[in-house]
């Protein structure tokens, strides 16, 4: 698999677009000639590529074609090592075994996963899980955690979710 040469800013977009699970089309749209440079867009996640001079007409049918596929591959699905959830089915499990959810779980889990690596303060899972009309006790987030815990990790002797203190959580892939 060829890598994107260094200070090649629409390979590291790409790069970072896929690390981020983001289920987006990517085209990649350049005066750059050359198989190097297309290898190197096409193993960093673009889709397509398409080398300038080119006409209206096939830009807009390669685009047309990159709908297609994206409409295709049906419901997004986030990845994190052998977690995944279905956001579209409210589904989630690890590798083939699925793992039941309750709404508010699933909702918690998915801010998680769509942050993946990343830190996930309370404030923010609160903002997004419940609804700001009413009062929610902060701690709320902490019964929920401890619950996905229970259900996400424990059962595979793993531990994906951690804990940062003083800011939030973190959801992690986890080797096993």
């Amino acid at each position: 698999m060829g890598v994107p040469e260094p200070g090649s800013n629409r390979h590291r977009v790409c790069v970072e677009l896929r690390r981020s699970r983001a289920d987006v089309p990517i085209l990649v749209m350049t005066e750059k000639g050359g198989v190097d440079d297309e290898v190197a867009a096409l193993d960093s996640g673009a889709d397509d590529y398409l080398r300038k001079p080119y006409s209206h007409e096939v830009l807009l049918a390669r685009l047309r074609a990159l709908t297609r596929r994206s409409r295709r591959s049906g419901h997004p699905t986030l990845r994190i090592g052998d977690l995944w959830l279905d956001l579209a089915r409210h589904r989630c499990g690890r590798g083939r075994r699925n793992i039941a959810l309750t709404r508010r779980e699933f909702a918690v889990l998915s801010q998680l996963a769509q942050h993946s690596g990343q830190v996930v303060s309370k404030a923010a899972i609160l903002d997004e899980v419940w609804d700001m009309a009413c009062e929610v006790n902060p701690a709320v987030v902490e019964v929920y955690i401890s619950m996905l815990r229970r259900k996400i990790d424990a059962p595979f002797g793993v531990s994906s979710i951690e804990t940062v203190r003083g800011s939030g959580y973190r959801l992690v892939p986890v080797a096993r």
